[in-house]
């Protein structure tokens, strides 16, 4: 008798552990307000992208002249980290705007952008290039050396050829507490002071300064 009470009871605890955990599951770790176990979604996006192999690209430059046509850009192809040396196949978008020699190095053609691909052991990875008429010489020319606080001013800079690409300069402040300027060479009065605008080609890696004076 005593044997069968002990099985009844087993059984019973059982069916409630039972029932307590299918609780848990459909409730995600959950039994009513109180968390018990605590379940992660698992992103199968993610995983997939820890597990699959990764290939990338890297462009030695990222512009070419297309007046240098004895410039070339270099290509390192990367597999999980690990660069692959052979058996690599690259494509150019556009063969008017960029080819590749037999050393599989980049050669301008023409101004433009064009999306390099290289393909490797079933993997593909692609990397941007522009080509652009270089920039010879460059000057301010704005007349106007005063900005008031809360104003822009337009910088105006003069470029040899005047068909050279804006592409490669980048604008910066002396003091942006002073006064600040945007991609587009956009200054703004910030508040009374003295400041230097620069403007600097990265492709010839020169730069040209103005200084301003800013006023209520």
């Amino acid at each position: 008798m005593t044997s069968k009470r002990v099985l009844v009871v087993s059984i019973i605890i059982f069916i409630i552990f039972a029932i307590i955990a299918l609780v848990l599951v459909l409730n995600k770790g959950h039994i009513g307000n109180m968390a018990l176990v605590k379940i992660e979604a698992v992103d199968d996006k993610k995983a997939s992208e820890a597990i699959l192999p990764k290939l990338t690209i890297e462009l030695e430059k990222e512009y070419l002249s297309s007046s240098n046509k004895k410039e070339t850009s270099g290509i390192t192809v990367f597999k999980d980290g690990e660069e692959v040396t052979t058996g690599v196949e690259f494509e150019s978008s556009d063969t008017d705007i960029v080819k590749l020699n037999k050393n599989n190095e980049l050669v301008a053609v023409s101004d433009g952008k064009a999306k390099i691909t290289a393909t490797y052991d079933g993997l593909e990875a692609t990397a941007d290039i522009k080509v652009i008429t270089p920039i010879k010489t460059m000057r301010f020319t704005t007349t106007n050396s005063v900005v008031r606080v809360g104003k822009d001013l337009q910088m105006k800079l003069q470029l040899t050829p005047s068909s050279a690409s804006t592409d490669t300069l980048t604008y910066t402040s002396s003091d942006e507490e002073i006064a600040t300027v945007n991609s587009n060479g956009i200054v703004t009065g910030i508040a009374p002071g003295k400041v230097t605008i620069t403007v600097y080609d990265s492709y010839t890696e020169t730069e040209k300064s103005v200084n301003l004076t800013i006023r209520k």
